[in-house]
């Protein structure tokens, strides 16, 4: 008798590849590598609330955004795509030793942190990160050490990020046009004006 065989199902769910998992592919540096390990450490996953990594590298693509905006900020100009984009493809050309000082910065921001609450970060309406705020926040806490090649040294006052979680002018550029260089430029300033300044 004729062997039987099952024709394979076609797959008809499919999930689209994600922006971040194109990059990946397509800017694959030390750069990559390095958010790849920095995604592992444990404050950065507490305030994530998951300890494991984003199948689709959601979390690494909210690092890309942050260290993009340190660093560049003052180049940002939609689409954030392509901004990213560049940015990823620009740092195929980074040092070690500018990839070793990023880490250790994320990792002293981190320290600076750590005595915040859990859910410091987290979008109080859909449990998720709130993106706007930990980026906002990072910048502000870490610009002036990037400037001066230096560490954060000193740990950051959870009443000013509360400050800035709720701020009119930070909240309204969170809600609407969110990507515009206008409202991007006004959450990372609104974070510099209340989270370092007397």
């Amino acid at each position: 008798l004729p062997t039987r065989r099952t024709r394979p199902q076609p797959r008809l769910f499919q999930q689209p590849v994600r922006p971040q998992e194109i990059r990946l592919s397509l800017y694959h540096s030390d750069f990559y590598d390095m958010l790849e390990r920095v995604n592992a450490e444990h404050i950065w996953r507490r305030f994530l609330r998951n300890p494991e990594p984003d199948l689709h590298m959601k979390d690494i693509e909210v690092l890309l955004r942050m260290f993009a905006m340190l660093v560049d900020s003052d180049t940002y100009a939609p689409s954030l795509v392509k901004f990213l984009n560049r940015f990823s493809k620009e740092a195929r050309n980074n040092t070690p030793e500018f990839n070793s000082y990023l880490a250790r910065l994320f990792q002293s921001f981190l320290k600076a942190v750590e005595h915040l609450p859990d859910d410091t970060f987290i979008n109080k309406g859909n449990n998720r990160i709130n993106v706007a705020l930990f980026e906002a926040v990072f910048y502000a806490a870490s610009k002036g050490s990037f400037v001066s090649e230096e560490l954060i040294s000193h740990p950051l006052n959870g009443d000013r990020v509360r400050e800035l979680e709720t701020d009119a002018e930070f909240v309204a550029a969170a809600l609407a046009n969110t990507t515009s260089t206008r409202n991007v430029k006004t959450r990372l300033q609104r974070g510099i004006t209340i989270l370092t300044e007397s």
